[in-house]
């Protein structure tokens, strides 16, 4: 990109290193740059730290839709206004619907749940183990563990797996908004008869709770509460199997530092949040419609124009997260990585009220499948140069396709 070329499509195309460099020529050249998204608009594209958290946390910018039917969008599928998830809701629905999950979402619920996250990835390494001594982490690994601990969390059968599996995989990986619709209403029918059973059998899970919410309390509309349930049993799969897929694919890289991870598990923590920092996975970003005329850095967005944010970007900008001076290297991201970076406030699960709900228990999600993972083969190691890794066809998202290993 020129200074004078016209607007790139975006989110841009090619490798993630390729986009990450032209990202990074955004970042010192452009930081608010015009880009052309799928829906054929022209929208602002921001790409530095502080003006990516200033936009997903200022009031005076918005994220629904039916603010403004009009305005653009990163891919082709309308927005649905009959069922809209809580990222594409403004206050006052926003605050109101988000509070009645919120509760389950705590940091002190989720640490409850740890020793049942590690159940769940002992189950699927015992399974590894049996078939072993060779297996894909991919397939056998990250892309199970978060709708196994989905169905082991709110007691689901065991065999509804592959089942949530499925439909998300359908849906991140769809070519046509009919197919994404039709798969969405497969869901939805799934979802009502969750709330159906529940109500007829209450339990001590969360939809249980969420449907007292909706019946003693009228907290929500049932539209709503199909809504809270959705997201609880359907959101971020995708990107969190991704996320520790590529994560696993790093740290097998750097057999030193597996071994330390491996002797001083208090040292996870930390290395996972540079992890999600790193490997963002998403392609695109957060959009956000200007309520009213908003400048940034000498420009000015007008009311009513739109603005993705690049976490993917923001998370790499070096006045924030300078380069370690002895790192561990990405394979993925082609960067060094400081697993002891400490604070890392970057923005994979947003900022501001609609952060992700949902982050802590991804956290222990990564955590513990790490863990887990290096407790349990000692002598693991990839299968696969770095340059035969082949990645899956996301639109959204960049995810190995496998990662082929052995112990």
């Amino acid at each position: 990109m020129t200074h004078d070329s016209p607007p790139n499509a975006f989110p841009f195309h090619g490798s993630e290193s390729e986009v990450l460099s032209e990202l990074a020529w955004l970042r010192e050249n452009r930081p608010l740059a015009r880009v052309v998204v799928l829906s054929g608009h022209e929208i602002w594209l921001a790409t530095r730290y502080q003006d990516a958290r200033r936009i997903l946390g200022d009031p005076r910018f918005g994220v629904s839709s039916e603010a403004h039917p009009d305005s653009p969008r990163l891919n082709t599928v309308p927005f649905d206004a009959d069922f809209p998830v809580l990222r594409q809701l403004d206050p006052p629905d926003h605050p109101r619907i988000r509070n009645v999950l919120a509760p389950a979402f705590t940091v002190r619920r989720i640490e409850r749940i740890r020793p049942l996250v590690r159940q769940v990835a002992d189950r699927l390494l015992d399974t590894m183990a049996e078939t072993g001594p060779s297996a894909d982490l991919v397939s056998g690994y990250a892309d199970p563990l978060p709708a196994a601990v989905v169905c082991a969390w709110q007691k689901l059968p065991e065999q509804e797996v592959d089942r949530i599996r499925s439909w998300n995989a359908a849906v991140n990986g769809a070519s046509s908004a009919e197919h994404i619709r039709a798969v969405r209403r497969q869901m939805l029918h799934y979802v009502f008869e969750l709330i159906a059973v529940r109500r007829a059998a209450p339990g001590d899970d969360v939809i249980s709770s969420l449907v007292a919410a909706r019946d003693e309390r009228g907290a929500v509309s049932e539209r709503e509460l199909a809504v809270l349930v959705f997201q609880l049993v359907f959101s971020a799969h995708v990107a969190l199997s991704s996320l520790l897929a590529s994560a696993l694919s790093d740290l097998l890289r750097n057999p030193e530092l597996c071994e330390r991870l491996r002797s001083d598990h208090t040292l996870i923590p930390v290395a996972v949040e540079e992890m999600l920092r790193v490997h963002t996975v998403l392609k695109d970003g957060h959009l956000r419609v200007a309520r009213e005329d908003v400048t940034l850095g000498g420009v000015t967005i007008r009311a009513g124009e739109t603005v993705v944010v690049s976490v993917h970007s923001a998370n790499r900008d070096a006045t924030v997260f300078p380069a370690p001076h002895d790192g561990v290297g990405s394979a993925q991201s082609h960067e060094h990585l400081d697993l002891e970076r400490a604070p890392n406030p970057h923005l994979t699960f947003g900022h501001g009220i609609h952060r992700c709900v949902a982050a802590h228990l991804n956290r222990v999600e990564l955590q513990t499948g790490i863990a887990a993972l290096l407790s349990r083969f000692p002598s693991l190691r990839l299968a696969t140069a770095e340059e035969e890794q082949t990645w899956k066809a996301l639109p959204r998202a960049y995810g190995l396709a496998a990662l082929p290993v052995v112990w």
